[in-house]
């Protein structure tokens, strides 16, 4: 039995990420006396995971979504309350179409983005490269904290710990690439998925977690050109008309 596939966009897109500070995205293992180390390649270098970066933007892309609006987008990432566990399948909301669902990719003809890792890069966004391991080291380093009190607003005692942050002023190179479903009838010149994903995209302004610390506070700058349907096009073109997403009158 053949499957009609769904419209469907082909999209190419590179972005760069800046943190003027530190950033703390754990592995979740500790390291010598480092109770808690950042997420590192098979080189030793910092990187920001690609899951990382899709659950940021796509939570940007909800509270966006809302705010314009679309009070009928789906609550994920848990399965049971996205699209397809709610009947919806065969209408996805706004949310499912741009990231994806449980049960929908590029294999059932429909969506199916390819979110990389970012890696580190240089101020030519040149991905760095090392020579010897030791020279990893470069880009962290360990401070020791203190766990506090919060009803008593004090530190407690035999509470030390010490984590592991980057440096700061570190640069990252992201892409994601694929497909994104089309809602039928649709119309514009650009898909609202895509419009949507850009401006979410740069709406992204911090990464990892010790937030309250001032880690993870970052700048997100796409390049100039996306490739769609194998042809590029200006990404401002494409954020010009982030008013074709409002469901508001008047706005």
């Amino acid at each position: 039995m053949n499957r009609t596939i769904a419209p469907r966009t082909k999209i190419d897109l590179q972005f760069t990420i800046t943190l003027p500070g530190t950033m703390a995205i754990g592995s979740g293992f500790p390291s010598g006396q480092i109770d808690r180390t950042v997420v590192q390649d098979l080189n030793g270098l910092p990187y920001i995971p690609a899951s990382t970066l899709k659950g940021r933007v796509r939570d940007m892309a909800e509270r966006l979504a809302f705010t314009l609006g679309h009070d009928d987008i789906c609550n994920g990432p848990h399965p049971d309350f996205m699209c397809p566990a709610r009947g919806r399948q065969n209408k996805p909301c706004l949310i499912c179409r741009t990231f994806g669902a449980i049960g929908r990719s590029s294999l059932s003809g429909e969506t199916g983005l390819i979110w990389r890792d970012a890696q580190a890069c240089d101020e030519q966004q040149a991905e760095i490269k090392i020579e010897r391991q030791q020279e990893a080291g470069d880009f962290f380093y360990a401070r020791t904290q203190v766990q506090l009190s919060r009803p008593r607003g004090i530190a407690l005692a035999k509470h030390l710990f010490t984590v592991q942050n980057t440096v700061e002023n570190l640069r990252f190179r992201g892409r994601i690439r694929g497909w994104q479903q089309k809602a039928s009838g649709a119309s514009g010149k650009f898909p609202e998925e895509l419009i949507l994903l850009c401006a979410s995209l740069k709406l992204l302004n911090f990464v990892g977690g010790s937030k309250s610390r001032g880690a993870g506070q970052c700048v997100l700058t796409l390049d100039q050109n996306i490739r769609i349907d194998e042809k590029d096009v200006p990404v401002n073109e494409v954020l010009q008309e982030i008013a074709r997403l409002s469901r508001r009158g008047g706005e």
